[in-house]
């Protein structure tokens, strides 16, 4: 990827994957509704790192931070580039597991540890400098959306939105705040968690369909509609139930913790059953994506999943299915 004299060149090619490689971490310091856009940082980072391989993917990704660096300096959003930086190592985690093979499960047990260890950090930091840390500004910022929705619930009753068409007393409106309040102060363990499962899940599965589309030999993982978790998570599972209904504080706090987080991981396997059963049956992709939004947009969908991903422990429903499809 260099010149004779020893400088970059840049293939079409490469300056496409430079041009993926900084937009996520360029587009958010311009516009700062955009910063979603750093959670597909890590995508980007390893698909490149992959199929270009390692001297010349490492290259691009410099190149994409040193471009993203002096734009955030222009733009002085420094604060919004270095948390956009601060996703580049999930990337390398994801692309290492990647190449050498690892398990997906452990791939993501490391890059969930990254992931951890990063807000800990953060939080040190923040508790360093007097600053509020991101665990309490999250907190804060969903405590605020609660009281939004609960406000605009209100008017909606009273013009006679919804399926009863029933006005809400401000006893119901305060009595369904403090629930929510007490719910999120058991569950929030479990809920950052999960929201740091689903972020790396999202970027190892789509990285491992970008790669499979690509070319099936860039990575040594069976497509997702196969992959499955230990069979020892149903003894957490298992164990977190019992603490929960135990109703005896702290042990049921740890048992809804445990079971919301063991239930996301067994949706997780669920919608890869799901998958599966969709493509045995030659459903068309427009039918597929109508079907995986009426299951995701339903909360008895999502739960209907995982307990489809646990009954896959006893039952091994895609062993039967390749069974059927093989002579």
């Amino acid at each position: 990827m260099t010149t004779s004299y020893g400088g970059p060149r840049f293939t079409p090619g490469r300056i496409r994957a430079l041009a993926l490689t900084a937009g996520p971490l360029v587009l958010p310091l311009f516009a700062i509704e955009l910063i979603w856009l750093h959670t597909l940082i890590p995508l980007v980072v390893c698909y490149h790192l992959v199929v270009l391989g390692g001297r010349e993917g490492n290259t691009v990704v410099t190149w994409a931070l040193g471009s993203a660096g002096l734009m955030a300096l222009i733009s002085q959003s420094l604060l919004v580039f270095v948390f956009g930086l601060t996703m580049v190592p999930l990337g390398y985690i994801l692309a290492a597991g990647i190449r050498r093979g690892d398990a997906p499960s452990w791939t993501g047990i490391k890059g969930l540890g990254y992931v951890f260890c990063l807000w800990l950090l953060l939080g040190a930091y923040s508790g360093l400098t007097g600053g509020p840390g991101p665990l309490q500004v999250t907190l804060e910022s969903l405590e605020q959306s609660m009281v939004a929705a609960l406000g605009q619930l209100e008017p909606a009753a009273e013009n006679g939105v919804g399926a009863a068409a029933a006005p809400l007393s401000d006893q119901e409106l305060v009595a369904a705040y403090e629930n929510l309040q007490r719910f999120i102060s058991r569950a929030w363990p479990a809920l950052f968690t999960i929201s740091f499962i689903s972020l790396v899940w999202l970027n190892l599965v789509a990285s491992h369909w970008l790669l499979r589309r690509k070319d099936p030999r860039l990575t040594p993982w069976p497509e997702f509609k196969y992959w499955r978790l230990p069979e020892h998570f149903i003894a957490a599972a298992a164990l977190a139930l019992v603490l929960l209904l135990v109703r005896v504080e702290p042990l049921a706090t740890i048992g809804l913790n445990g079971s919301l987080i063991i239930g996301m991981l067994y949706f997780m396997q669920g919608l890869g059953i799901m998958s599966a059963l969709l493509a045995y049956w030659n459903v068309p992709p427009l039918l597929r994506g109508i079907c995986y939004a009426l299951i995701l947009m339903q909360i008895y969908g999502l739960l209907l999943l995982a307990l489809l991903g646990m009954a896959d422990i006893r039952l091994n429903f895609r062993q039967r299915l390749q069974k059927r499809e093989s002579p």
